[in-house]
């Protein structure tokens, strides 16, 4: 798998996961195993999801919104489009 292709599931598994979503979800979308995207996001400073709060969680996730496009594109590649970049749970 190339970089950018890395760098691309990774910001998306970082923004499922502080939205609320679970390994399995992201997984499906991603077109990743469980397992994956738990080792993604244990290697992230977001592994800790539980013990943050909705606050921290919402400004982690403007963060990532902020960096979203590079030169015009979206980092995702459209992959985040219709996704609100709020926490559901």
């Amino acid at each position: 798998m190339s970089g950018h292709h890395q760098d691309q599931a990774k910001y998306v598994a970082y923004v499922l996961w502080l939205i609320g979503y679970s390994y399995a979800t992201i997984g499906k979308v991603l077109q990743l195993k469980r397992s994956q995207v738990g080792g993604i996001i244990d290697r992230s400073e977001y592994a800790g999801r539980s013990s943050m709060t909705a606050a921290q969680r919402a400004a982690h996730l403007k963060e990532l919104q902020e960096i979203r496009f590079e030169d015009g594109r979206p980092i995702d590649g459209g992959l985040l489009d219709r996704v609100a970049f709020t926490i559901i749970a």
